[in-house]
């Protein structure tokens, strides 16, 4: 039994899931497509942001880490997650002298740390209290550095295509909590001091003779139109 197989409705701690998923459904994260579409985010975002600093939060296999890593202009990437097997994954697949990971909660962070880049792959869409994420993003982001949020687009073009035949929007996972536009986030993130600097979007699926594209050509088609990709990355500079 898979871990979606495991858990087919959504749970609030999402440990169990995620320590099943990268064990014992590692196969399922060897994509071409998912790791251009992860070095692409990176390269994105940092010529959109130039950080030294870097924390990401709820890692996963760490592939993100080590992308930020190569840079020359990246001094120290901390990674944290709450599945204790992926941080053992991420050691083992993607290791780098740069990169520190550990097991913890954001919210475990020490009130001085302080960081340029604080950046979220597919996490947010999978808490019950995304405002909360949001808050604790921002007190470990310094002033002037930036928080980025990679997360599903509830208006990518395979939902539009289902609202305009009469079928409900679905999520991507049935273990996202919500899935939401850019402008959600934007709101959402404004009380905490995060201000919009830009948006990006990644990859285009939904119709067919998209689906048929190479992945190359749908991911930089999500660029162009990021209004329907996918993927959206928003980036909230803190104030």
């Amino acid at each position: 039994m898979n871990a979606q197989e495991k858990y087919p409705h959504y749970v609030s701690d999402q440990r169990e899931f995620f320590d099943t998923l990268i064990t014992d459904d590692w196969e399922t994260y060897k994509s071409d497509e998912w790791d251009y579409m992860r070095r692409f985010e990176v390269a994105r975002l940092l010529e959109l942001t130039s950080p030294c600093t870097i924390l990401d939060v709820g890692c996963g296999c760490g592939f993100h880490d080590v992308a930020f890593a190569e840079s020359d202009i990246v001094e120290r990437v901390d990674a944290i997650d709450y599945s204790s097997k992926s941080i053992e994954r991420a050691e083992i697949s993607y290791p780098h002298p740069k990169v520190k990971r550990w097991v913890a909660d954001l919210r475990e962070l020490p009130a001085d740390t302080q960081y340029d880049l604080v950046a979220s792959f597919q996490v947010i869409e999978h808490l019950d209290t995304p405002e909360d994420f949001l808050a604790m993003c921002a007190r470990v982001c310094r002033p002037g550095g930036v928080v980025a949020i990679a997360t599903p687009n509830v208006n990518r073009l395979h939902n539009l295509v289902r609202l305009a035949t009469l079928k409900p929007r679905i999520l991507v996972d049935p273990q996202h909590f919500k899935e939401y536009s850019a402008s959600d986030l934007e709101r959402m993130a404004r009380p905490f001091g995060l201000r919009q600097i830009g948006v990006f979007g990644c990859g285009l699926n939904g119709l067919n003779f998209v689906d048929h594209w190479p992945y190359q050509k749908r991911c930089m088609a999500g660029y162009k139109y990021r209004q329907i990709a996918n993927v959206f990355c928003i980036i909230l500079q803190k104030i």
